[in-house]
């Protein structure tokens, strides 16, 4: 359920500015290096200093002081941030494997997996990418982030937490994402180590559930299954991913902050439903979110998005949905304080974005859409759809260079079914070891719906034009937000200008006291028989002796 537009109004913006600085700044030191992390940093002290100076010596400084502490602590924590980020990019200049004498050599080199391999796709032989945490096999203690790019036969069947031993080229960064090295191998590892304990049950329970989902389902089904509950889109066909992808629905594919929230409210309402308490119920469900995260993989996209279901929890703990915009705003400073990275991640900005849209925009649209008939349960997925779609949009643009017009369509259109596919699908993935008749049956029934997503996108990406493209970076964000913002800008003006008010949209979208009609007066209902001047006359002629004395004839 959306939030009321009141909520979101009276929400605590206190740390939105704190929030807002330091992933500044991380990203200013992560693009521009020691010099921009070192200037933010430089700049957040000189601002931090003078507020200090200005609230001691202020002769206003009663009035001044709650936009001064918010200034200081805006400055001092972006600060903090800044002078990490920038120690962090000086480590990496200096890390062993990003010595002058490695960059375009073979290195022997000890790797950790961070996560899953991806294949990636095109012409030749099949290539997968998976982070890395690497070193030197000289210097094994000094370990950095890395991209690692190798051949699918050795490697894609690797398990985060594996150590590995391999014979690779090191080159510079491919992009500016806090890594020291991107890392080529053109041979299988060598010394495979066994991966830790919680990642073997969670490959057992994915291949467990893959297996049954390909017994259960169709083809195309089968596929999407695992990548819906679990993030594993090894076994998705090309035609279910270009479809997905030219109608904007390939964030369901990936594991996100909605996937978290679906599977943490299925257990708060049961739950709630066997009387346990409203705290005792935050508990156990922050118990289910770990235990969640360990089996999708706690890779820090996945921790990202945990991060953001999260956010529902210290919410309702909170007893009140504007608690959101604070919890929100303090997950998004720990995760930057955590995984720095991420301040770069196109997923963390999405993630953000969208649940930002969800609490504030959201209401609004859904209140708009009830005003003019829609109903209420359609109007929340509408308001949903457009306020995600709307953020995001610029952002896709800007990173992916594409721009999806059937995308608000298509996620209306499956909105329905992803809830039912999450809940289904993960509880059959939990009893699908103990129970496999009954975890084969529960996948049963997410056929209706698989087939209705599949369906759907298969539809909407024959559509002319499903798929646009428009230029990358920054010019084709602004392209876009100003396509958006022109329809809105229009109604303004329609509106402002006195054309909207008449007919019976502009009435309602028109909220001016002076245009209502006055409702007549109340009237007084007398009963018959029990007139107070019939029941005592001296009250009768007392109150007609009042009335003639208030209302004197023309004559006096």
């Amino acid at each position: 359920m959306i939030a009321s537009p009141s909520d979101a109004v009276g929400a605590d913006l206190r740390l939105l500015a704190p929030a807002a600085g330091c992933w500044a700044v991380t990203i200013a030191g992560a693009v521009g290096g020691v010099w921009a992390g070192g200037l933010a940093t430089l700049l957040c002290a000189v601002v931090l200093t003078a507020a200090l100076l200005a609230l001691r010596h202020s002769v206003h400084a009663r009035a001044l002081r709650p936009a001064m502490l918010l200034i200081i602590a805006t400055a001092g924590v972006s600060a903090g941030f800044g002078a990490a980020v920038t120690a962090r990019v000086v480590d990496l200049q200096h890390h062993p494997m990003a010595a002058a004498g490695l960059l375009g050599h073979k290195t022997t080199a000890e790797l950790i997996i961070g996560d899953d391999p991806r294949v990636l796709r095109g012409p030749g032989p099949p290539r997968i990418r998976v982070p890395v945490t690497a070193a030197v096999a000289s210097r094994p203690s000094d370990r950095a982030s890395a991209s690692l790019t190798a051949p699918a036969d050795g490697w894609s069947d690797l398990v985060p937490g594996q150590r590995v031993t391999a014979v690779v080229t090191v080159d510079r960064p491919y992009r500016a994402d806090l890594t020291v090295a991107s890392l080529r191998a053109t041979g299988p590892p060598r010394a495979v180590s066994r991966p830790p304990g919680y990642q073997r049950w969670a490959s057992a329970v994915r291949l467990r559930f893959a297996e049954l989902s390909r017994r259960a389902l169709p083809a195309a089904e089968s596929g999407l299954l695992p990548g819906l509950v679990l993030g594993d889109v090894s076994g998705l066909g090309d035609d279910v991913v270009d479809d997905f992808r030219r109608c904007g629905l390939t964030h369901l594919t990936a594991v996100s902050g909605a996937n978290f929230a679906i599977v943490c409210g299925a257990v708060l309402l049961v739950l709630q439903a066997a009387g346990v308490g409203r705290r005792t119920s935050a508990v156990l469900a922050a118990i289910v979110l770990a235990c969640f995260v360990v089996l999708v993989r706690p890779s820090p996209s996945v921790v990202r998005a945990a991060v953001m279901g999260a956010v529902g929890l210290l919410a309702l703990v909170a007893g009140r949905r504007s608690a959101a915009i604070p919890a929100l705003c303090a997950a998004v400073i720990v995760a930057l304080g955590v995984w720095p990275a991420l301040a770069v991640d196109p997923g963390f900005a999405l993630s953000v974005c969208a649940t930002a849209a969800l609490i504030l925009l959201a209401p609004g649209l859904r209140d708009r859409l009830s005003a003019v008939g829609v109903p209420r349960g359609v109007a929340d997925l509408l308001a949903i759809a457009l306020a995600a779609q709307i953020v995001t949009a610029p952002l896709v643009a800007m990173i992916a260079g594409t721009v999806n017009p059937v995308g608000v369509v298509a996620n209306i259109a499956v909105a329905l079914a992803v809830a039912p596919i999450t809940v289904l699908g993960t509880f059959a993935a939990a009893i699908a070891g103990p129970s496999p008749r009954m975890g084969e049956l529960l996948i049963r029934f997410c056929e209706p719906e698989l087939w209705w997503m599949v369906r759907t996108a298969d539809v909407l990406a024959g559509v002319p034009g499903a798929s646009m493209s428009v230029p990358d970076g920054l010019g084709g964000a602004c392209w876009v937000a100003l396509g958006l913002a022109a329809p809105a800008a229009g109604v303004w003006l329609w509106r402002r200008t006195g054309h909207g008010r008449t007919g019976p949209v502009g009435g309602v979208w028109h909220d001016g006291r002076r245009d209502r009609p006055t409702p007549p007066p109340a009237r007084r209902r007398r009963v018959p028989g029990r007139a107070r001047h019939l029941v005592d006359p001296r009250r009768g002629e007392l109150r007609d002796r009042h009335r003639r004395a208030d209302h004197p004839g023309p004559g006096r």
